[in-house]
């Protein structure tokens, strides 16, 4: 016995496959991302917080995250240990 569909019910697609030309690359980005690491580190690699950069500048910190909105900053964002716990913070860099 067939059951009836209404006019409205649509077929599902079956889902698309992820083609990755190397899944250790995939890892290895996600290791990366996920990794914790110190403001020292990311000091030493030419990336400051946004504190810093505001104390430095004499600007507020609402005013250089707009000036990273606009662009004049590079920015990423890590998971830093910081008094015993994990945090995530935002470092910027003037773009070159």
């Amino acid at each position: 016995m067939e059951t009836a569909h209404s006019k409205t019910s649509r077929t599902k697609k079956p889902a698309s496959k992820i083609v990755v030309p190397s899944w250790d690359e995939v890892w290895a980005s996600f290791e990366g991302d996920n990794t914790k690491t110190t403001v020292e580190a990311m000091n030493a690699e030419g990336w400051k917080t946004v504190d810093q950069v505001a104390r430095k500048t004499e600007l507020s910190s609402p005013r250089v995250h707009n000036m990273i909105r606009e662009g004049k900053f590079d920015s990423v964002k890590r998971k830093i240990l910081y008094s015993g716990k994990t945090r995530e913070m935002v470092f910027v860099r003037p773009k070159v």
